[in-house]
């Protein structure tokens, strides 16, 4: 709260404009953008903790605006000043999540003491999204190493380390192996996101082979995959090395992998992992004959605890982390995820990631020359 807030004033008339600036300057970082575009533009620039915004302005409307902030971070506070006394559009941008809104010309003290009540409601915000990341970055830690034992004990009894077992031995631990590993992989989906949302998720690079890793990944499905009838189709050649953060291109595969894994109940899953031309980069498709999606519906997938069926009784289990774990590792990495798909028809996935070898290669040779 000591610190400095940065307000973003937008607002097409520089007397306002101008003003409000001067009366919020001594007090906070205050920026202004002469026009809608200009606002959004800045959005990508800096942390905003409010927005104060003229509805009326001509090319992009203020309402336009105050959605395109909220879409990108719901708990920017937004305050909307109008000299139209419109209470129709006012009424509109308290439904779109703004804070409060004032008509012009403006009383220095009431924008005075709007902008700190709304400060004061980002800060709590803020304060409690905090809470819930350290809450579940906690909980997920301190489920991660009892699971972790269960499935190395699993372990060690499926491959008779211990003693032999029973064909009936082996069909129970198989199935406490199997949930085992889907409760782990749930957790660490929950910790590498609170990581991600902290900025604490650093990319380390190492040189790797990568289609050793896919078909690692595989191994983990071959048995569900065989049970269910579904046939797995592999090209992935082995002398494909890349420079990238080993652990993180693992994590992407392995969520892309379970989710086909989960999904398709009959028919194949064929993965195809190849170079561009240049080499500078990898692509990893995986398409699959599973449930499938509606077109329109492609891009809720990546929201965080989001699933198609949101009924107790759903047939597929999961948080609904996997997908959005692999598009936000997969964008930390500077790569690109896209998702093709069709109810009753399968699920087309496309995956590209920047290889550094490559880029390293290409600039030997360029200067070379």
């Amino acid at each position: 709260m000591n610190e400095k807030a940065n307000i973003l004033i937008v607002d097409d008339e520089m007397g306002p404009r101008e003003s409000m600036r001067m009366i919020l300057s001594p007090y906070h970082n205050v920026y202004a953008a002469e026009s809608g575009a200009r606002g959004i533009e800045l959005l990508s620039q800096i942390p905003f903790d409010l927005v104060t915004l003229d509805l009326k302005m001509p090319g992009i409307p203020g309402i336009k605006v105050l959605e395109k902030i909220k879409e990108h971070d719901p708990d920017i506070e937004a305050i909307i000043v109008t000299g139209y006394g419109s209470m129709d559009t006012a009424v509109e941008g308290l439904r779109l999540g703004a804070f409060d809104y004032i008509s012009k010309p403006f009383d220095v003290s009431h924008i005075l003491s709007l902008v700190k009540r709304a400060l004061e409601r980002r800060h709590a915000k803020l304060k409690l999204r905090q809470l819930k990341t350290d809450f579940l970055s906690n909980v997920s830690h301190e489920l991660r190493t009892p699971i972790s034992v269960v499935v190395g004990f699993v372990y060690l009894l499926l491959n008779q380390v211990i003693g032999k077992l029973t064909e009936e031995q082996q069909r129970v631990l198989e199935k406490v192996y199997r949930n085992s590993e889907e409760l782990l992989e749930l957790v660490d989906n929950v910790l590498c996101m609170t990581s991600i949302n902290a900025g604490e998720s650093l990319v380390l690079h190492e040189e790797f082979e990568v289609g050793s890793t896919v078909r690692d990944i595989l191994k983990r499905y071959e048995k569900i995959l065989s049970a269910k009838g579904v046939s797995l189709v592999v090209q992935a050649p082995e002398r494909i090395r890349v420079l990238s953060d080993r652990a993180k291109v693992e994590r992407i595969f392995q969520n892309l992998l379970n989710n086909a894994a989960k999904f398709t109940l009959q028919g194949e899953i064929t993965i195809k992992l190849h170079e561009s031309s240049d080499r500078r980069a990898v692509h990893l498709e995986i398409a699959d004959t599973g449930v499938g999606i509606e077109r329109d519906q492609v891009e809720n997938m990546f929201e965080a605890f989001k699933q198609m069926d949101t009924s107790a009784r759903r047939e597929f289990s999961g948080l609904g982390l996997g997908l959005t774990v692999a598009r936000r590792l997969t964008d930390l990495l500077g790569g690109n995820l896209d998702i093709q798909s069709q109810p009753g028809i399968g699920t087309h996935v496309f995956l590209t990631l920047p290889n550094g070898l490559g880029s390293a290669r290409n600039e030997v040779l360029q200067q070379s020359f």
